[in-house]
């Protein structure tokens, strides 16, 4: 049997359940599941052959063609795959080992579960451990009904910690997960969280939420390891994000950076988790920057690091290409993990190309396109430094800045001299900060939009391409999309296509979550 196992993450769906007026709609990302997503990184169609709920997470696996799938189903209606579960409770109960036969049916929006009459489903339950008032137990279905587990563990009286839709306590996570798939002989086994090992950690529910967060992206990275792809070409990562409010942290090689959104420092016992999350991951080297007001002093942070704190500049890597991070570079160590699949769209684009990289940064969007065998890449930034770093970048990846220019002025000032001067390029990218002083004056970007967005689109080539982004927060998604359309279609020559950008990797936000960074791909007819 031709099959994909997976390790499917927490908050993502099995596949897409996009309908047909959001499929044809180009700026709705219907790349939504797991199964569509590891199809797009791999390149192969995949086939469902039977699904997880959206929050129970763990072993799953797929088709590779159409005579798998059958075959597949077959063997699951007829109850001939072996499953395994391993939840958490925080209820006791006497019995170690025993069984639950029901009937399951849907009953409006929800699955109900009925003791009396026939039966269509049976769960074998297996007590494992306890810790304090927390036990993790063992599920092994043998049929696959909806809900099946998680009803069947509140009739036993051990419904499962964080489902509280069938009885379970409050917690940041639903605690289950499918363990193993024997499918044929091929067994598939994953590993289980280090909450379900260490049960003395669920009384710290801030932590648990944070290991969670962490979890999710390492079982999409070993997913992405299963489908044959090279997850390790990328050591710069998110691990926690929004889930972490007010904490977010990126793992750049052998450096944890975090970051803490509040106007004070972590509190004793915010401290506390902190530093079992460090202890738990193995971090030796760490910094923290509390970043307090950033209305008032957006630039202003106290910083904590570990006992042998960060060196000056490491270099970590994202698809392959090394870039250089430093730790007193300010807020930011060198590189908007955000725009990864974004960077690596351009650079599968870029060979022969003219690309013009607008608020370049460390010049990250240059380096993939030279990578690509761009013919030509122009990176502006009023920063020499960011500049002459992004220089350092191209270096690192042994590419020659030969025919490709750095130019150290207000991306405005630039785009109004390219235009004055009737130069093109085949790809505009455009990152503008939501706010920004320079010698040409004030940048607001909700007051700029319209104009920066016209003078992008004045120097891009006939059948070219503007990829803008932003990461404004004013705005949501849509408002976004609503006013970029609203503003390019009114100005002249508004001859282009509106597409959506590659579905982003979930270090940040999952497919069906409002996301912070905002972008759209513009092309000229």
């Amino acid at each position: 049997m031709e099959l994909l196992f997976a390790d499917k993450p927490q908050g993502l769906t099995t596949h897409s359940s996009r309908n047909e007026d959001e499929r044809r709609d180009p700026l709705v990302d219907v790349n939504d599941g797991l199964l569509e997503l590891l199809a797009l990184r791999s390149g192969e169609k995949l086939w469902p052959i039977h699904r997880l709920d959206r929050e129970t997470f763990g072993a799953i696996a797929f088709a590779r063609d159409r005579e798998t799938a059958a075959r597949a189903r077959e063997l699951f209606e007829a109850t001939l795959v072996r499953k395994e579960y391993s939840f958490l409770t925080d209820r006791s109960i006497d019995r170690g080992e025993f069984a639950i036969e029901s009937f399951i049916e849907r009953e409006g929006s929800k699955f109900v579960s009925r003791s009396e009459g026939k039966t269509n489903s049976e769960t074998r339950f297996e007590f494992i451990r306890k810790s304090g008032r927390f036990a993790l137990w063992c599920a092994r279905p043998s049929t696959g009904k909806p809900h099946q587990i998680r009803l069947h563990a509140e009739a036993a009286g051990i419904p499962i910690l964080g489902d509280t839709l069938h009885g379970g306590s409050a917690f940041p996570s639903l605690s289950l997960m499918s363990r193993t798939l024997e499918i044929e002989g091929r067994r598939h086994e994953v590993r289980l969280p280090v909450w379900f090992e260490r049960l003395e950690l669920l009384g710290d529910s801030r932590l648990c939420r944070w290991l969670a967060a962490i979890d999710r992206r390492e079982r999409w990275w070993a997913s992405l390891s299963l489908a044959g792809l090279d997850a390790d070409a990328t050591t710069a990562r998110r691990v926690i994000h929004s889930e972490g409010d007010p904490l977010r942290i990126e793992i750049l090689g052998d450096v944890a950076w975090l970051s803490w959104f509040k106007e004070s420092e972590p509190s004793e016992a915010e401290w506390t988790s902190i530093r079992a999350l460090i202890e738990i991951r193995g971090w030796k080297t760490w910094t923290l920057q509390v970043r307090g007001d950033r209305g008032r002093e957006p630039n202003r942070a106290l910083v904590f690091s570990s006992e042998t704190p960060p060196p000056e500049t490491w270099t970590a890597t994202e698809n392959g290409l090394a870039y250089e991070f430093r730790r007193e570079s300010g807020l930011s160590p060198g590189l908007f993990l955000d725009q990864r699949r974004n960077r690596e769209w351009l650079s599968k684009r870029a060979a022969g190309k003219s690309v013009l990289n607008l608020f370049s940064y460390t010049a990250g969007f240059s380096v993939a396109a030279a990578a690509g065998k761009a013919a030509k890449t122009v990176s502006v930034d009023v920063s020499k430094v960011f500049l002459e770093w992004g220089k350092r970048n191209f270096a690192l990846n042994s590419l020659s800045t030969e025919g490709h220019e750095f130019r150290a002025m207000d991306g405005r000032e630039y785009l109004a001299w390219a235009a004055k001067k009737g130069i093109t390029f085949d790809f505009v990218v455009c990152d503008p900060p939501s706010f920004s002083r320079s010698k040409s004056g004030l940048f607001r970007l909700d007051k700029d939009f319209d104009e920066l967005l016209a003078s992008c689109l004045a120097v891009v080539s006939s059948g070219g391409t503007l990829l803008f982004s932003c990461n404004y927060e004013g705005w949501s998604e849509e408002e976004f999309h609503a006013r970029v359309k609203f503003a390019v279609t009114s100005a002249p020559r508004s001859n282009v296509r509106f597409s959506r950008t590659p579905s982003p990797d979930p270090d940040f936000e999952l497919p069906r979550e409002a996301h912070n960074m905002k972008s759209i791909l513009i092309a000229r007819e």
